[in-house]
């Protein structure tokens, strides 16, 4: 991306915000917090729902679980007059067992096997319709980790909410949640970060839908020369059709993540490392979401006052062509299959928090690159959402992604399965 683009693309995206902006090759909703006191509320007048990413088919994006209905309601008509209903406080209890296995066989990124089981409990008190709080714990536990468990997190969090935004102070809805594509953040951070500390807004309209954070990954310490480590993004989705009134949906996503690793008066100085990441792309679909093709536009850039990687600047194109299949069953429960083709292709392009297949460098390992990097992946997904205790909390993923590098002529292919259960009225997690 050249001198002059760059500075509108980054004013661009600055400019509109956003929310749910771009979201991954393959939809990560059984990684995400289910928002069941607002999502009950904004869709209780419809009949059934459905779980293609809500980007394409809701004007009203609340999680990656969307409606399938013909006519989308404006955000007036629906969510402000059931946003008005009485909350209730409760408490809940998630887990999420996770196995995943990369075999990439390259020198720059080996691959990597995720294989264990994540368990949160707390509870949601509401002060009134407006102010929230929530109160809880995650435990991991990695397995073969001697150390039990791997990961003692807490959740804590103050919300408030309007009829169309929310304010986070606290845990966030991390990961996942921001709905990055993959090359510029990594949704295996669920499992090596299962929890976000920071400050996070939320804003959506007919229109334009806005997501914003701070997530404070890591405080300084002077002692030990430890360094602050900080992230900050934000991720815009403009809808260009009324989606009411035509057959397709037509959107704009976009996003800027920047990733600082600094601190001052250390007792032993270490390298300041500030670097950008965005995306910007076009997505279409029909409105019955049996396809969808969306293309980006990606680009790095390291601003730190000495460069700390192989490549100061990069850019990477991803264009996702996705077929759908779904099976409806009784209660609304679904069975869901996703076919995805994918054609990525990058120059010296590197992500911190990115996953690694996507980019030139190895995070922590700049003398392990490739300068340019070509693939083309079809990956199979499967979904299920059972009912359990009267509520569709119950959620299966199985994945099978087949890889294959055209200038080295290597296939690689990752595998993952993934179960979820949900119980209780709010959700911590």
């Amino acid at each position: 991306m050249n001198s002059v683009c760059k500075p509108l693309f980054l004013l661009f995206i600055f400019y509109f915000g956003g929310h749910q902006a771009a979201s991954a090759q393959l939809d990560n909703r059984i990684f995400k917090q289910q928002f069941n006191d607002l999502k009950q509320r904004v869709y209780k007048s419809f009949e059934t729902y459905n779980n293609v990413q809500t980007t394409d088919t809701a004007t009203i994006v609340i999680d990656s679980l969307s409606i399938d209905t013909n006519a989308t309601p404006t955000i007036d008509q629906d969510f402000s007059k059931n946003y008005t209903e009485e909350y209730k406080s409760g408490f809940s209890f998630g887990n999420l067992f996770y196995c995943k296995n990369n075999e990439f066989g390259e020198p720059n990124n080996p691959g990597q096997t995720f294989f264990g089981n994540q368990l949160w409990f707390g509870g949601k008190h509401y002060f009134s319709q407006n102010i929230s709080s929530s109160l809880g714990c995650l435990l991991q536990y990695d397995f073969g980790d001697e150390k039990f468990p791997s990961k003692f997190l807490p959740i804590f969090n103050l919300q408030y909410n309007t009829a169309q935004s929310r304010l986070i102070l606290g845990s966030l809805l991390g990961n996942t949640n921001h709905n990055l594509i993959e090359p510029i953040y990594n949704y295996e951070n669920t499992f090596t970060k299962p929890v976000e500390y920071g400050i996070q807004y939320f804003k959506f309209s007919k229109f334009i839908n806005y997501q914003t954070w701070l997530d404070w990954r890591q405080f300084a310490k002077v002692e030990t020369s430890q360094q602050e480590k900080i992230s900050f993004g934000q991720t815009v989705l403009i809808q260009l059709l009324d989606t009411s009134k035509y057959p397709v949906y037509l959107s704009m996503p976009g996003s800027l993540l920047v990733y600082h690793q600094g601190g001052e008066a250390l007792n032993v100085p270490q390298k300041i490392q500030t670097n950008l990441n965005g995306n910007l792309g076009f997505r279409i679909s029909d409105r019955n979401n049996s396809f969808r093709l969306e293309s980006f536009i990606v680009f790095s850039n390291d601003v730190s006052p000495s460069i700390n990687h192989a490549f100061k600047n990069g850019n990477a194109y991803l264009t996702n062509f996705t077929v759908f299949f779904r099976e409806k069953l009784k209660l609304n429960q679904i069975k869901n299959h996703r076919l995805v083709a994918s054609y990525y292709k990058a120059s010296e392009y590197y992500s911190p928090l990115g996953a690694p297949l996507f980019t030139s460098e190895l995070y922590s390992k700049p003398y392990l690159n490739a300068r340019n990097r070509e693939l083309v992946m079809l990956r199979y997904q499967y979904e299920a959402n059972f009912y359990f205790l009267n509520s569709q909390n119950i959620f299966i993923d199985f994945r099978v992604e087949p890889i294959y590098h055209i200038q080295d002529k290597l296939f690689a292919f990752s595998t993952g399965v993934y179960l979820k259960i949900q119980i209780g009225h709010n959700a911590i997690h």
